[in-house]
């Protein structure tokens, strides 16, 4: 039953924000809200379940492409960079404003997470430093700036307002902070 009421919980956020109610999740699941309750205790338990979720989600494709042998160090970067964040359709701007409004202790869960767990890529930034695939630049604004950067694309006025999609945008954000502005003396030909 938990997992039934997290997964109509994510769709009445996409639909309504946080401002669902456990009425309004109690209907669309056809039952009462004495079972829901009987699952969470409160509609901030649920709000925290639903982050809890999405970071185990997320923690899982990162550990996927970690232990993807078939890319390389950098390949491997560049898609948790441009992976990770995309699962946060769920979590644009608008939203994260309502859960730190109304669920302040989900939101602090989510946004610790977001700027505390850079282990695995600041892992594999000093492998692609190692292997001289990177320059050597400070990761840890790197990271920072990563971060500012992805800022933007949870706006969800951004994406559409500049015709393109979260993952268009997100790849952009990758190839500058990876590649730069510059071009290639070879590209200017």
């Amino acid at each position: 039953m938990e997992k039934r009421i997290l997964a109509e919980t994510i769709r009445l956020i996409r639909q309504k924000g946080f401002s669902f109610t456990m009425n309004d999740l109690a209907a669309a699941l056809g039952t009462s809200k004495r079972t829901l309750y009987a699952h969470y205790s409160s509609k901030d338990k649920l709000a925290g379940a639903v982050v809890e979720q999405f970071i185990a989600e997320m923690k899982q494709i990162e550990r996927d492409i970690y232990e993807n042998e078939r890319l390389d160090v950098l390949e491997k970067v560049k898609q948790l960079l441009i992976g990770l964040p995309q699962g946060m359709d769920l979590l644009n701007m608008g939203l994260l404003s309502e859960l730190k409004k109304y669920h302040y202790d989900a939101w602090l869960t989510l946004d610790t997470f977001m700027k505390e767990e850079w282990t695995i890529v600041l892992e594999l930034l000093n492998e692609c430093k190692r292997k001289k695939r990177i320059r050597n630049v400070n990761l840890d604004l790197f990271v920072h700036m990563y971060i500012g950067s992805i800022n933007q694309v949870y706006d969800p006025e951004y994406p559409v307002k500049h015709q393109l999609t979260t993952g268009e945008v997100l790849e952009s954000i990758v190839d500058v902070l990876m590649n730069g502005i510059t071009a290639d003396e070879e590209d200017e030909a």
